[in-house]
């Protein structure tokens, strides 16, 4: 850990309080590059975390400039964020366009991906916790109720959140994670779309609407499970108001350009070729697919279910010296009968373990022992998978062989 100490205090002139409280945060400048800073006191059992959240550097987060203990406090040194809140942004509109409503969502899912990342989770996202600063830059905002996600706990140790936003879980129901997160940003959406939460008036938007449902479930399960798929899904959708306004646009245009046709029987030609707008559709319904097939991977494959580059090649490796050692050992046989043989020797000694344990489709959270928070249950589970595998293995190979000798 990185070693704070209260030197580093006296290179910052203090200019003002930025509120009336007492230890509330103060806008400093730092004496050599006259940058402007907020300093911040925070309780001291968040010195880890913090001191974590320094090694982020992201666009869409503030920039962490110190750590510093001095007095028996904590102080934080934080970039000063000139802009507006997002509350004050809601509070100056009628409403907010769904395009700009996915941008800032968009941004604000990228800053939780990288605390993510680092096993940090923020919860307390809220309107108030997002800046838009002059140059129209999202930043996330407001360190207080950060924690890492333990995994063992039954529920959170210190219970922090803003009523409304929060998540069950952070109300002791269990332990907060990534996923919470994900549900307060569905909870702002819907603010920034019709100044209600959604259990009191779900927004109608045909854009919004089922991200922001998916993403507010009661049940963590239910809801995304990585900011990275909740992106997906909202560039996605973003994708398609694009595509269906550029649509409404040429349709316009063409319908105030096109000639009268004064001959009642003639089918004017058209070659669907001839415009941009086939074309686009291609493309679009191409990406649509690529997009589809990538968050498959990501979500359910062993091996891309993480960001990390050296996994994916490994498991890419795997699958693919498997599927030809399959094709090249089942096809190598003489026999249709030895061809069905061999391949139901690998299915049970090969792929149906590959599928148990390695949580193929995400179905160990619909079983009991697996989705028990209790390490000692989840190793109990492993053992019933092992021996329901040898189980239906010896079943499955004994049976193959007895089924092959009475073909031949």
């Amino acid at each position: 850990m990185e070693n704070i100490n209260s030197e580093p205090a006296l290179f910052y002139k203090e200019i003002n309080p930025l509120t009336d409280k007492i230890n509330g945060p103060m806008l400093v400048q730092k004496i050599d590059t006259k940058e402007l800073f907020v300093k911040k006191c925070y309780p001291l059992y968040l010195e880890e975390h913090l001191t974590t959240l320094k090694t982020i550097k992201h666009a869409h987060l503030p920039k962490i400039q110190e750590c510093i203990i001095q007095d028996g406090k904590l102080w934080l040194y934080e970039e000063f964020v000139q802009g507006k809140t997002l509350t004050e942004v809601i509070q100056s509109s009628e409403r907010l366009e769904t395009e700009k409503i996915v941008t800032i969502a968009m941004a604000v899912l990228e800053a939780l991906g990288a605390l993510h990342k680092k096993g940090l989770v923020h919860r307390d996202v809220k309107p108030g916790n997002i800046m838009i600063t002059n140059e129209e830059t999202v930043k996330l905002i407001d360190f207080d109720a950060v924690r890492t996600v333990d995994g063992e706990k039954e529920s959170d140790t210190v219970q922090l959140g803003t009523m409304g936003f929060a998540s069950p879980e952070q109300f002791g129901f269990a332990e907060s994670d990534e996923r919470s997160d994900l549900y307060s940003l569905g909870v702002v959406m819907n603010i920034c779309s019709v100044k209600e939460y959604p259990k009191k008036h779900l927004t109608e938007d045909l854009i919004l609407r089922g991200i922001i449902k998916k993403a507010t479930k009661l049940e963590p399960t239910e809801r995304y499970q990585t900011a990275l798929e909740m992106h997906l899904a909202l560039r996605q959708q973003l994708s398609k108001q694009r595509t269906a306004a550029k649509q409404n646009k040429r349709q316009i245009s063409t319908s105030k350009k096109r000639p009268v046709n004064i001959t009642m029987n003639a089918r004017p030609f058209t070659n669907r070729w001839g415009t941009n707008t086939y074309v686009n559709q291609v493309v679009t319904r191409g990406r649509r697919v690529l997009d589809s097939i990538s968050l498959f991977f990501k979500k359910f494959i062993p091996g891309f279910r993480t960001e990390k580059i050296w996994k994916r090649v490994v498991a890419l490796f795997f699958y693919t010296m498997l599927f030809v050692s399959i094709v090249g050992n089942v096809f190598g046989q003489p026999t249709r009968s030895l061809k069905i043989s061999e391949f139901v020797d690998y299915l049970f000694i090969f792929i149906i373990p590959m599928l148990l344990f390695t949580n193929f489709l995400d179905y160990q959270r619909k079983l009991p022992l697996f989705s028990s928070d209790n390490k000692r249950y989840r190793y109990i589970g492993y053992g019933v998978l092992f021996l329901f595998w040898v189980v239906i293995t010896k079943a499955g190979l004994e049976l193959n062989s007895y089924i092959y000798k009475q073909i031949n």
